[in-house]
């Protein structure tokens, strides 16, 4: 959520926000929702005129009031009474558009509305480490520098994408997949799950030693947890509801596309102490996304799926812009690490304002392993600066150096999801049909080449 005072006193900024292409120009009206916001807050003084007058009234009921004091104590209580009806109607309204309004962007968030508007900001592969500023350009310029083929192969022929190979070593069946559950879904299995499991490891231990702290966190949450973390209303349309005559409490509840809203909704409602920030969490967490609107899309393979593993990362810290630029650099340097770990080619670009997504995101990067056998780039992990969008939704706050409440800063990172597997098929297969297991994972999987698994 916005800072409210902020849309009354800079209303600008936020009408050309929209005029960007950032968020729902029809649902976030912000001329519409002034106009309503004066009528609120007009309804709000005449009420509270009316409650006083009746207040005053009601002293004169004492003893035996006059047929007069009665009459007008009822009349006025009518009045009060149609005028919150009024104002409820109004509010209601009022706040949907407020709902509607995106978090503003970072002063070095790109303009633009579609993904070629994002700037491509570093690069880097096993053979050049990271590539010079020269060979970055626009969205991919760092494209025309990758190879064709994966970077560990074991000698010169055409990549296979990931959905052949996996599907002839039998370490991924989608049409078993399909068979149980419908498309968009999948099975893993053998050494596809010891594949996935053993980066998970490895990323996890590298936590550890970060000083991330570990939470086991509900897969099903209410509602008031995904809009607080503002999936909800954006968003609605990729969450799967579970019907509330089958929960014991009667409420609606959601499947989470992301540990993101349980591990935030820990610390809803709470005041932290200062010297305890920043807050380091990880968890690791089986994710359910409708997918809505990319039907049609990446129907070959696991790129996109209804159900996935994702090990999530999430930052708690101070109210401070130059504190918040510093841990997103930071998840990003964790990311990295792990890429370099496992020798995989990358780019990392800086999303543009009309390509933020969800509307908390203040500042996004977007994290792209390079896939030789599409000769494109693929989205691995993401990561983004909430500012305190989230937080005044949650309500969660701190007390800063001044003793003074304020809403903390929050921040959240996509370190694993099974769409490693992809990178890590592309780019070590080999002439045998085989996968070369990247040295990094081979201690945890106990083996260095993956063959055909039996199932």
């Amino acid at each position: 959520m916005i800072d409210i005072t902020d849309l009354r006193n800079n209303p600008q900024k936020y009408i050309d926000l929209i005029a960007k292409g950032r968020g729902d120009a029809k649902r976030a009206d912000i001329s519409k929702w002034l106009k309503l916001d004066t009528q609120r807050n007009e309804l709000i003084k005449k009420i509270n005129k009316k409650r006083n007058k009746r207040n005053e009234l009601s002293k004169g009921l004492k003893g035996k009031p006059s047929p007069e004091i009665i009459n007008e104590v009822k009349r006025v209580k009518v009045e009060v009474e149609e005028l919150e009806t009024k104002l409820s109607q109004i509010e209601e309204e009022w706040k949907e558009i407020l709902d509607w309004i995106p978090n503003l962007p970072l002063d070095e968030v790109p303009d633009g509305v579609s993904e070629l508007n994002n700037v491509e900001i570093k690069a880097w592969n096993p053979e050049i480490g990271y590539f010079d500023e020269t060979m970055l350009e626009g969205c991919d310029g760092s494209s025309k520098f990758m190879n064709d083929q994966g970077s560990h192969q074991d000698e010169m022929f055409k990549t296979l994408p990931h959905w052949e190979v996996a599907d002839n070593l039998k370490i991924v069946d989608l049409q078993a997949g399909a068979k149980a559950s419908g498309s968009r879904f999948y099975y893993l299995s053998g050494d596809g799950v010891l594949l996935f499991e053993a980066v998970v490891q490895l990323m996890w231990q590298k936590l550890l030693s970060e000083g991330f702290i570990p939470l086991y966190s509900p897969l099903l949450v209410r509602e008031s947890v995904l809009y607080g973390s503002s999936h909800f209303p954006g968003d609605a349309d990729q969450v799967y509801k579970i019907e509330s005559k089958n929960i014991e409490d009667s409420n609606d509840l959601y499947l989470v596309g992301s540990s993101e809203p349980s591990n935030f909704a820990k610390f809803m409602n709470k005041t932290l102490n200062l010297d305890d920030l920043p807050i380091k969490l990880m968890a690791r967490s089986t994710c359910f996304r409708s997918e809505a609107g990319s039907w049609g899309k990446d129907v070959r393979g696991i790129k996109r799926a209804h159900q996935f593993e994702k090990l999530e990362m999430n930052i708690i810290c101070k109210n401070d812009l130059e504190e918040s630029r510093k841990m997103h650099e930071y998840l990003l340097s964790l990311n990295e690490w792990l890429l370099q770990e496992l020798k995989i080619p990358y780019h990392v670009i800086n999303m543009c304002i009309g390509d933020l997504g969800y509307y908390a995101a203040a500042k996004k990067y977007d994290i792209e392993f390079w896939t030789p056998s599409q000769k494109c780039f693929t989205e691995i992990m993401s990561n983004s600066i909430t500012t305190d969008y989230q937080s005044r939704r949650l309500n969660i706050k701190y007390k800063n150096e001044n003793n003074e409440l304020s809403f903390v800063h929050t921040l959240n990172d996509t370190a694993v999801t099974h769409r490693i597997l992809i990178a890590i098929i592309e780019h070590y297969q080999q002439s045998d049909g085989s996968i070369k297991v990247p040295e990094a994972l081979q201690s945890y999987i106990k083996k260095e080449f993956i063959f055909k698994n039996k199932l």
